[in-house]
């Protein structure tokens, strides 16, 4: 069943359908939550609070819309909410005003990037390592679009921001990882350790 046939589903009373739903985005939205804030317990919390808000406004929700979407949506400000709280948000040079560079409208969107560089054997603490090198704001377009082959169209919903500046700032990140993978060949970059690195 789609998500609206499952959302219509329990609205009609079926609240088996909702389990099904949940079932289906628990293990993405904890798995984009987690690589966002770094912390097990953390990202699990806030995996509840966002199940909770997209129950609580499950029946006013617009079926026609895309549901992922909207479910990241809140998980999205779910984090950043939280992240806003403990002050734990980089400032990095990707926040800085547009510049209008027009390679960044033609960036493809296809898969992948960003997890490319980055994730070549797979090591979890490495990866979360160089992700916390940028702003939640890109880590995020980060994950969702390597990490769960969202479309740009997709995330610039979630972003609420235009299609261009997601590319723009998918586009920044990469190449500001390129550069902290350099530093971190040259072992200029403090805190990460060369052992958790690809070879």
């Amino acid at each position: 069943m789609s998500d609206a046939e499952l959302i219509a589903a329990y609205r009609h009373g079926d609240k088996e359908a909702l389990e099904i739903l949940i079932k289906r985005y628990l293990a993405p939205v904890y798995r984009f939550l987690l690589r966002l804030v770094h912390n097990q317990e953390t990202a699990n919390d806030l995996s509840q609070e966002t199940f909770f808000k997209a129950w609580r406004s499950l029946w006013r929700f617009d079926a026609k819309r895309s549901f992922k979407t909207w479910l990241f949506t809140i998980a999205k400000n779910t984090a950043f909410d939280y992240l806003k709280k403990k002050k734990a948000f980089v400032f990095s040079e990707l926040d800085g005003p547009e510049d209008g560079q027009t390679f960044d409208e033609r960036i493809p969107d296809e898969r992948p990037l960003a997890f490319e560089l980055i994730e070549q054997h797979d090591q979890a603490q490495f990866v979360n390592q160089i992700l916390a090198l940028v702003s939640p704001q890109a880590r995020s377009i980060i994950l969702m679009h390597d990490g769960e082959d969202m479309t740009f169209q997709e995330i610039s919903s979630v972003m609420h921001e235009s299609l261009n500046t997601v590319k723009s700032r998918y586009r920044r990140a990469l190449l500001l990882l390129q550069k902290k993978m350099k530093d971190l060949n040259n072992g200029s970059v403090p805190g990460i350790s060369l052992t958790h690195a690809p070879k």
